[in-house]
């Protein structure tokens, strides 16, 4: 069978630590990879020349998407696979992927993303995202300075795009989290100057405003992630825009960090149509349970485990378990707090985890 017509591009400065591993898992699949250096002062480079011989300098001019794009000039094929250095692809089924090329040419392939964070004993904890990486550039190019995001070629009003997407059945591991405290830090705060810098250029404000409440999130400072998102959301009423699911994820994580529960509950059950994930579904169990409708608490929370996506939840599965015992306690369902201890004990085996009840 021929090979799939797929470039990788890839941009780098510096990232000897990751390149090389990431390279080197993109290497049984036989694609042409596009590797763009913005200024690298270490071996980034030379690692690079060694798997690929189309490795280009490109002068950083403080604008992602004008590397993006760089990039994906210099490649031959249609179809292009976008990846950073510290993401590593895992798992790729080529026949499926060969016929989502074919039936899906205006349209942009969504990969899920695995954050990993090693935890201070050494063992790992995951966290999933879904991030668009996969189009046809006839059809679709990148835009914005930071954050940047694939939007269709011929758009003309930014503000009202839609991206139609399907899954690529890929799987990704992302390092890029797993750093030192105070290099996500400077990281974070570096995103915000960017950002803040390009609010009021006229276009999707609200992305930005959504990003400058992620990069608060992570910088800890909730009452201003909380207006960010505020501001996003009284300018987008738009849930079909990819970013806002995700939005809505982030700003209800925000104001239950605030110890806004009633606030929310309200905010999740506006949107109720929207929450499709266990991390929706486990948020919305939060903040009505700190609302104080255990009922409903308990519901929601059963409705959870029975959901396909549920165990992506990582080490909140347990929390999870823990409030549905409490729950079930509460509510006076004890035939149900008997069936949640059992399964409890059945995940804690499965994951090597012992349980101990008070």
């Amino acid at each position: 069978m021929a090979k799939l017509p797929i470039s990788v591009c890839i941009i780098a400065k510096n990232e000897e630590k990751y390149i090389e591993t990431c390279l080197k898992h993109l290497g049984k699949y036989n694609w042409e990879i596009v590797v763009v250096d913005t200024g690298s002062t270490d071996r980034t480079k030379e690692i690079a020349m060694r798997y690929t011989g189309k490795v280009y300098d490109f002068a950083w001019v403080n604008d992602f998407s004008a590397a993006r794009n760089f990039a994906v000039s210099k490649a031959s094929n249609n179809w292009i696979l976008v990846l950073d250095c510290d993401e590593y692809l895992q798992k790729l089924n080529v026949n499926e992927i060969r016929k989502c090329m074919q039936q899906n040419n205006n349209c942009v392939g969504i990969i899920r993303l695995r954050n990993v964070y090693t935890l201070s004993d050494g063992s790992h904890q995951y966290q999933y995202d879904t991030v668009p990486r996969f189009y046809n550039k006839n059809f679709f190019e990148y835009k914005f300075r930071i954050h940047e995001q694939i939007t269709p070629k011929n758009a003309t009003n930014l503000e009202e795009v839609v991206l139609y997407t399907f899954e690529v059945p890929a799987e990704v591991d992302h390092y890029g989290y797993d750093i030192p405290k105070e290099e996500m830090l400077k990281k974070q705060e570096r995103n915000l100057a960017l950002l803040e810098e390009s609010i009021g250029d006229g276009h999707m404000d609200d992305y930005l405003l959504f990003q400058i409440g992620q990069s608060n999130f992570v910088l800890e400072r909730y009452a201003q992630a909380a207006e960010a998102y505020d501001k996003c959301f009284a300018l987008n009423t738009n849930m079909e825009k990819n970013f806002m699911p995700v939005a809505l994820n982030s700003y209800a994580e925000t104001l239950l960090r605030l110890g806004m529960d009633a606030q929310a509950c309200a905010l999740l059950t506006a949107h109720e149509a929207y929450l499709t994930t266990a991390n929706h579904q486990y948020l919305y169990g939060k903040a009505v349970q700190g609302s104080g409708d255990e009922l409903r608490a308990l519901l929601i929370f059963i409705k959870l485990t029975r959901m396909s996506d549920f165990e992506s939840l990582g080490e909140d599965v347990f929390d999870v378990y823990g409030r549905l015992l409490y729950l079930c306690e509460t509510t006076g369902n004890q035939n149900k707090k008997d069936y949640f201890r059992q399964e409890l004990l059945k995940y804690a085996e499965a994951h090597g985890r012992t349980i101990v009840f008070q």
